[in-house]
C-alpha cells in the first residue's frame, strides 16, 4: 500500500476514534445528567436539595471532573443572600453534607456573583491561592451548619454555573477545561429547568395543602358553631381527630384541654386511638406533675412536650381512676389505650387551653405549625361558643327577670286599680243611693196602695181597684228600673276591680265616659266636701259602639278624669273663690277614629316634664298620693288598642288629653 494511502487511513482512523470518543463522552454526560434530573424531579421539599448535591458530586467524579466540593445554591434576592447545600468527601470516603445561609457580601468569591449575574454570564469563577484560601474558610466558619476538619489547598478554584434561581457550584484544586465548563453549563441548564418545575410543583402542593387545611379548619368552625351546651363539647374530639388526619399529621390520639383559671380546673376532652370520645376529665391544677407543667407552658404560650413509656402511661391511667375519674375504670388494668412502646405528648397552646396530640413519633416543626393553625381556629370558634353560652345564660336570666317583672307589673296594676276603686267608693255609694231611695220609696207607696186595693175590693168598687192596681204596676216598673240602675253600677265597679279578660266587646263610649265622670266627681266630693267643679259634657250621639276591652278603656277614662279633677282642685285650693274649676268630657269622630277628650282649666303641664309624664312611676303628686302608674298604664292600654294618647297643654291655662281609638 502506498505511503500516502496509509497516512490517509491513519488520519481517518484517528478522526473516527475522536468522533467515537466525543460521542461516548456525550453519552456519559447525558447519562450523568439523567441521574441528576431523575433525583431532582423526585424532590418534594428543599431539605432534599443536599441529596441532589450528593448525586451531582458523584456524577462529576464519574465524568472525571475532580471536585473538592460541589453544591447547589439558591439566591435570596430580597436580602442579597444565598442558601447553599454542599457535598464533599472526607479522608475515609464518607460523604459530608453541609447547609449554609449567608450574605453574598461575606466574601469577594460570592460578591462577584452579583455583577456576573447582572451581566447574564453563563458562569463566574475565582481563583484563591495561599493565605487567600485560609482566609476564605475562616470567613465562612460562622455559616457552616456541620463542620469537618478543614484542609487548606495551595490553590482552589471556585466555579458558579448560573440557572434562573441559583447556581451549581464546583470547587477544584485545578482549573476546569473549556469542555468541562461546557458540561457544567449543561448540568446547570438541566437543573434549572427541573428546579423551576420543582418550584411550580411545590407551589401547587402548597396551594392544595392550604385548601385542605382551610377545609379542615372550616369543618372545626362549623362543628363548634353548632355546639349549644357542654355536652356537645364532649363530642368534639372525634372531629378534631378527622381533621388532623386530613392535615396529614402523624398521631394516634388527641384531645382538648380547656384551662379555667377561675375554677383552678382543667377540663380534658380525650379520644381513644380509634378516634372516639374517651372521657372527660376534670383535673385540678395540682393533680399531677404533667398537668402542672402543661399549665405553666400554657401561661407562657409555649408548646409543651413529654415522652412516656407504657409503665408511665399505665400509672397515669390508674391514678386517674384512683382519684375518682370513673370513666377510666375499664382501662385501669389493661394496656389497650397505649398500643406502642412509647408515647410522645405534645400540647399546643391557644387562648383557652391546650390542643393535645399524642403518638409514637415526635411531631415535626412543620406539623406543629399546622396544629397551631387548628388550635387557633378552635380558639376563635370556642370564643364564639362561650359568647353564645353566656348570651344563653343572660337570655335565661332576662326571661326570668321579665317573668318576675310581669308578675310585679300585674300586682302594681291591680294595686292601681284598687286604689282608683277606693277613690270611686264614695261616688259609687252616692250613685247607688239614688236608685235605692227610689226603690225604698216606691216600695213604701206600694204597701199603702195594696192596703187601699184590699179595701176597695171589699166594698166592691172594681174600677177604683183597677186604677190602684195599675198604679202599683207603674211603681213596680220604676222599682225594676232603679234596681237595674243599681245593678249596672255594681257590675261596673266589679269590672273595674277585676283582672282584664282581654276580650273586646261592642261598647258605648258615650255611656262609659258619662258613667265614670259622675263616679269620679262624686268620689272626690265625698272625700272633700269643699270641692266643687263645673262639669261639661259634649258627647257625639252619632257614634256607634266600638270593639274595645271595656274595663281597660274605662280605666283610661277614669284616670284622665281623676287627674283633671285633681289639678283643678289644686288650683282652686291655691287661688280661692275667684277661680271656677271646670272639667269637660267630650267625644267625637276624628281622623277616622273615635276621640275621647278630657279637658281641664288647671295649671297646665310644665314643658320640662312633658317628655316624662307617660313614664312609669313618674308623678307630680305628693308622696303617698300617687303611684305614677296611672298615665303609663293608660298609654300602654291605648297603644294595645292600636290607638294614640296625646296631650295638649298651656301653662296657667289647662290641659287636654285626647284618646284616639280606631273604629275597626
Amino acid at each position: 500500500m502506498h505511503k500516502d494511502e496509509i497516512k490517509i487511513l491513519q488520519e481517518t482512523n484517528e478522526d473516527l476514534r475522536k468522533e467515537l470518543s466525543e460521542k461516548n463522552r456525550k453519552l456519559e454526560v447525558e447519562a450523568s445528567l439523567e441521574k441528576v434530573r431523575r433525583r431532582t424531579m423526585t424532590m418534594r421539599n428543599s431539605d432534599e436539595m443536599s441529596e441532589a448535591s450528593s448525586v451531582l458530586f458523584r456524577e462529576l467524579s464519574e465524568l472525571g471532573i475532580k471536585a473538592i466540593r460541589t453544591g447547589v445554591g439558591i439566591f435570596d434576592d430580597v436580602y442579597t443572600a444565598m442558601e447553599l447545600w454542599t457535598t464533599s468527601v472526607s479522608d475515609n470516603k464518607e460523604v459530608l453534607q453541609k447547609l449554609d445561609y449567608f450574605s453574598l457580601y461575606i466574601h469577594p468569591v460570592y460578591e462577584k456573583l452579583i455583577s456576573s449575574r447582572q451581566q447574564q454570564k453563563a458562569y463566574a469563577w475565582t481563583k484563591l491561592t495561599g493565605s487567600q484560601v485560609k482566609h476564605y474558610y475562616q470567613s465562612m466558619t460562622a455559616f457552616i451548619t456541620s463542620q469537618e476538619e478543614q484542609i487548606y489547598n495551595d490553590e482552589e478554584y471556585f466555579y458558579f454555573f448560573f440557572f434562573e434561581k441559583g447556581t451549581l457550584n464546583v470547587v477544584t484544586d485545578q482549573a476546569l477545561t473549556d469542555d468541562e465548563c461546557v458540561v457544567m453549563i449543561q448540568f446547570a441548564h438541566a437543573f434549572g429547568m427541573i428546579y423551576t418545575r420543582f418550584l411550580d410543583l411545590q407551589k401547587a402542593e402548597s396551594q392544595t395543602n392550604e385548601v385542605l387545611k382551610e377545609a379542615a379548619l372550616n369543618k372545626i368552625r362549623a362543628e363548634i358553631a353548632s355546639m349549644r351546651s357542654a355536652d356537645d363539647l364532649e363530642h368534639i374530639t372525634p372531629h378534631i381527630w378527622k381533621e388532623l388526619i386530613a392535615l396529614g399529621i402523624s398521631f394516634s390520639r388527641c384531645g382538648i384541654f380547656i384551662i379555667r383559671e377561675d375554677e383552678q380546673i382543667v377540663h380534658a376532652y380525650l379520644s381513644t386511638p380509634e378516634g372516639k370520645s374517651l372521657a372527660v376529665l376534670h383535673l385540678a391544677f395540682d393533680e399531677n406533675e404533667t398537668t402542672a407543667k402543661m399549665i405553666e407552658c400554657w401561661r407562657n404560650k409555649s408548646v409543651y412536650k413529654e415522652q412516656w413509656n407504657q409503665e408511665q402511661f399505665q400509672n397515669w391511667v390508674r391514678s386517674m381512676y384512683v382519684q375518682g375519674h370513673q370513666s377510666m375504670s375499664e382501662y385501669a388494668d389493661t394496656g389497650s389505650l397505649f398500643g406502642s412502646t412509647k408515647l410522645n405528648l405534645h400540647f399546643i397552646p391557644f387562648s383557652q387551653g391546650m390542643l393535645y396530640i399524642g403518638g409514637q413519633e415526635v411531631v415535626v416543626e412543620s406539623e406543629i405549625e399546622l396544629i397551631k393553625s387548628l388550635a387557633e381556629t378552635f380558639s376563635v370558634a370556642y370564643t364564639r361558643y362561650e359568647d353564645f353560652r353566656q348570651l344563653e345564660d343572660a337570655k335565661n336570666k332576662i326571661e326570668l327577670a321579665l317573668s318576675e317583672l310581669k308578675a310585679t307589673q300585674s300586682q302594681l296594676i291591680q294595686s292601681e286599680k284598687m286604689a282608683s276603686l277606693g277613690e270611686l267608693t264614695a261616688g259609687i255609694a252616692h250613685e247607688i243611693q239614688n236608685p235605692l231611695n227610689f226603690v225604698n220609696n216606691f216600695s213604701e207607696i206600694n204597701k199603702e196602695l195594696v192596703d187601699e186595693l184590699k179595701t176597695e175590693l171589699a166594698t166592691g168598687n172594681m174600677q177604683l181597684a183597677i186604677d190602684i192596681a195599675d198604679t202599683i204596676k207603674e211603681n213596680e216598673d220604676k222599682i225594676n228600673h232603679h234596681g237595674r240602675r243599681a245593678d249596672a253600677i255594681v257590675k261596673g265597679m266589679l269590672q273595674h276591680s277585676r283582672t282584664s279578660s282581654g276580650q273586646k266587646e261592642p261598647t258605648d263610649v258615650n255611656r262609659l265616659a258619662d258613667e265614670y265622670l259622675r263616679l269620679a266627681y262624686h268620689g272626690l266630693r265625698a272625700k272633700d266636701k269643699l270641692f266643687n267643679a263645673k262639669i261639661e259634657t259634649n258627647f257625639d250621639e252619632s257614634l256607634e259602639k266600638i270593639n274595645v276591652i271595656r274595663e281597660d278603656i274605662g280605666r283610661v277614662i277614669l284616670n284622665l278624669i281623676n287627674n283633671a279633677f285633681y289639678t283643678v282642685h289644686e288650683r282652686q285650693r291655691l287661688e280661692g273663690a275667684g277661680y271656677e274649676p271646670t272639667v269637660t268630657v267630650s267625644t267625637a269622630k276624628q281622623n277616622g277614629n273615635v276621640a275621647i277628650k278630657v279637658e281641664d282649666n288647671g295649671k297646665g303641664i310644665p314643658q320640662e316634664i312633658m317628655n316624662k309624664i307617660f313614664h312609669p312611676f313618674f308623678t307630680t303628686k305628693p308622696t303617698g298620693q300617687g303611684t305614677g302608674l296611672g298615665l303609663s298604664l293608660a298609654y300602654d292600654i291605648v297603644k294595645a288598642h292600636g290607638g294614640e294618647l296625646k296631650v295638649e297643654t298651656t301653662e296657667e291655662e289647662g290641659s287636654k288629653f285626647i284618646v284616639e281609638i280606631p273604629t275597626s
